[in-house]
């Protein structure tokens, strides 16, 4: 047994939510030097209790959670397009974050298994996500689920462009 269960997040959740979800991006990103208020800027503008629970009640956007006794352990959020993509039929992975103590452990892939069936549940005919040029990981983990280069732009922290890649999964 996994020891691992999944499901949707709910608004009980957003303060647990809020507080991973910012954990896990310092994580992932917080050696890069921004300035501490782009830093600071962004983080309360993503990752805020109240924007967690608007986020969660929002019907177009949905929180996929993986808890392990309890606590989350990683989370997916998608919805609806907001990258520069032209694409009417398109959905957004807008993040997938997995703590560190999980990794290799299933949880990203049964996250990214459950993001490709609600898109293509909603009859998406693609699903874009945005990664960091630098995310060679992240780029290594898409690419084995078959997303391929599509584009790019520029990811704003606060002020600060960041050059991210627009990866797309034909559904």
């Amino acid at each position: 047994m996994s020891g691992f269960s999944y499901r949707d997040a709910i608004e009980s959740d957003a303060a647990a939510l809020a507080a991973f979800a910012r954990g896990s991006w310092v994580a992932t990103f917080g050696h890069l030097p921004y300035p501490s208020d782009d830093l600071r800027t962004y983080l309360n503008e993503k990752f805020g209790e109240a924007i967690q629970r608007a986020e969660i009640k929002d019907s177009n956007s949905r929180y996929r959670l993986a808890l392990r006794k309890g606590a989350i352990v990683g989370y997916c959020m998608m919805g609806a397009l907001e990258m520069p993509v032209d694409d009417a039929h398109g959905l957004e992975l807008h993040r997938l974050y997995v703590d560190e103590s999980v990794k290799g452990q299933g949880v990203a892939d049964a996250l990214m298994a459950d993001c490709i069936a609600w898109a293509r549940g909603r009859g998406a005919n693609a699903l874009y996500l945005s990664v960091w040029e630098n995310n060679v990981r992240a780029q290594r983990f898409y690419r084995r689920f078959g997303f391929a280069e599509h584009g790019e732009w520029k990811f704003m922290v606060g002020n600060t462009a960041d050059r991210d890649l627009i990866w797309r999964l034909a559904l």
